[in-house]
């Protein structure tokens, strides 16, 4: 059976869970395995199931010196309009995964004043369960094949 968190108490922030980002896989799994001190940032992530791809601030990316894919930007669109964002990749770790990790891609976002660094996005999601119970306004994120 695959660990699940549930948070309640959605009013304020909305479905926000903990995580951590790496800047490659060697850098997790020399922490992981080895308890070597290495580059990584806790976050906490808006679970976001408009969005078909991840997120992170800026500032986070600039920080963990995340690599950009290629110079070329790419458009995004949402409700205040069209932007062009750069394309980074990562390690995401969240507990629910134990002891595995996903390589994605991320989009550099603005989330500053946030009570969260970035969003998590369907590109995650489709190796989770996502359910939310309106009665008592809470949700579970559950791993799926971890």
């Amino acid at each position: 059976m695959s660990e699940a968190l549930q948070l309640q108490n959605l009013l304020e922030q909305g479905p926000v869970v903990e995580a951590e980002i790496f800047p490659n896989v060697d850098s997790f799994l020399k922490l992981k395995n080895f308890g070597t001190p290495e580059t990584f940032a806790r976050v906490r992530l808006l679970v976001d199931t408009g969005s078909n791809i991840s997120g992170l601030d800026i500032n986070l990316i600039r920080t963990l010196q995340l690599p950009a894919y290629n110079d070329t930007e790419e458009w995004v669109r949402g409700q205040g309009g069209s932007w062009q964002v750069v394309r980074y990749g990562c390690v995401l770790y969240l507990p629910i995964f134990k002891k595995k990790a996903l390589t994605i891609d991320v989009l550099e976002g603005h989330y500053e004043g946030s009570p969260f660094n970035g969003i998590l996005g369907r590109d995650v999601l489709k190796f989770c369960d996502f359910r939310y119970d309106g009665q008592k306004n809470s949700f579970t994120l559950a791993a799926r094949g971890f």
